[in-house]
């Protein structure tokens, strides 16, 4: 589990999302992920905000996102 002292949160620009079953693929799939605490994805910004814990590299986020298949901008 998380603690609330060691998380961070990052926010990236994902090109490709396009409806709630994107929304909810992204969801599932980043939650899963060991270290990462919750998971928000802003369908009118297209930004994914993902807080995790510090240990955890934004690369594997990144990495993760591009495997399904979106495109992480800027």
């Amino acid at each position: 589990m998380v603690t609330q002292k060691n998380t961070t949160q990052s926010v990236y620009h994902v090109g490709g999302i396009k409806g709630d079953h994107c929304r909810d693929r992204i969801e599932h799939t980043l939650s899963h992920l060991q270290g990462v605490a919750s998971v928000k994805v802003d369908m009118t910004s297209k930004q994914v905000a993902v807080s995790h814990d510090e240990s955890l590299p934004s690369s594997g986020i990144e990495e993760t996102l591009q495997s399904l298949g979106y495109s992480v901008q800027g």
